[in-house]
């Protein structure tokens, strides 16, 4: 073994392991990032991101480190997002455009490094992910039915917030910060443990979660559950009914100390709602209760003290 195999490997505390799916017998560049080696081919990255292609285009001094004879390369990236972005450069179905499924921590890795290393092709599939996860339209978001982002995962409202602040996705960040402040105010100031992990949001965001949950909290009462108030309508069929049923209705949504102002009701609970009313009230309760989700929706950048939709710009992709 070359003296110089040892150099990189020795400058890690952490036992060193091959990823086996990413280790060609026959490749010839060598990456390190932590305590994970992976064996690929340098032309295959030159091609798909201008920063390696940069990177390997310098001609390097013979003390470069060499492992399995071949020239070693150190990312200071987190091994998991280097294993992510090389498992979408060199396997073609690992990472595909919705609506193919992508795991949350996949779509971050990809995004991040791909926005690092100039992966133009798959910045725009995990935007793509995001774009999913992250509506700026309340069709869109009622598109995606009764569901948080990433609905098969749990945990990832507040890593999904870090990731869009860390990344300045600004025409994000409303829908994000919608997500995260539906969470207890307890959750936000202290965080939580998730996998080991300690996820925890800075003071900045802190801040705005909380004004923005107060604003929401006034939203959800005074213009969502308005449309209980606004009965029976003029043309109501069964006018005591009608009335004494929407106020018990009334009374029995407000006392959940539920804070969902877009999704307060699935769509069995808004049909079990409706049932009870005659048919001008319902109608008209569900026009009203539109008009209201439409209201917070235009209103959300604003919650947050990040001025309107127009402003902070289409999505990229």
């Amino acid at each position: 073994m070359d003296s110089r195999e040892h150099i990189l490997i020795e400058d890690s505390q952490e036992e060193i392991t091959r990823v086996d799916d990413l280790w060609f017998p026959d490749a010839n560049l060598v990456l390190q990032a932590g305590n994970r080696l992976f064996r690929v081919f340098g032309g295959i990255l030159a091609a798909r991101s201008t920063v390696f292609r940069d990177m390997l285009s310098i001609p390097q001094p013979n003390s470069q480190p060499l492992i399995d004879g071949c020239p070693a390369v150190v990312l200071h990236d987190a091994p998991a997002d280097v294993e992510y972005l090389l498992k979408a450069i060199f396997d073609s179905g690992f990472f595909e455009r919705p609506p193919a499924p992508a795991t949350f921590n996949v779509v971050a890795g990809v995004l991040r490094l791909s926005t690092k290393y100039d992966v133009e092709y798959l910045r725009t599939r995990a935007l793509l992910h995001l774009s999913a996860a992250l509506p700026r339209s309340l069709a869109e978001y009622d598109l995606r039915g009764h569901v948080t982002p990433f609905h098969t995962e749990t945990n990832v409202t507040f890593p999904l917030l870090l990731l869009v602040h860390e990344l300045a996705l600004a025409w994000a960040l409303p829908t994000a910060l919608y997500f995260a402040a539906l969470s207890t105010v307890k959750r936000i100031m202290d965080g939580f443990s998730s996998n080991g992990h300690n996820i925890e949001l800075p003071r900045s965001l802190q801040r705005t979660l909380l004004i923005g949950r107060n604003t929401l909290v006034v939203a959800q009462t005074y213009h969502i559950l308005r449309c209980f108030r606004t009965l029976p309508c003029d043309g109501c069929l069964r006018r005591e009914s009608c009335q004494v049923t929407s106020r018990v209705l009334y009374e029995a949504v407000a006392g959940l100390q539920l804070l969902s102002p877009l999704n307060l009701f699935s769509p069995e609970a808004w049909n079990s709602i409706t049932s009870r009313l005659c048919a001008p009230c319902s109608l008209a309760m569900g026009q009203e209760y539109q008009t209201a989700r439409q209201k917070v929706w235009d209103e959300l950048p604003g919650t947050f003290e990040l001025g309107s939709w127009e402003e902070l710009g289409p999505a990229p992709v």
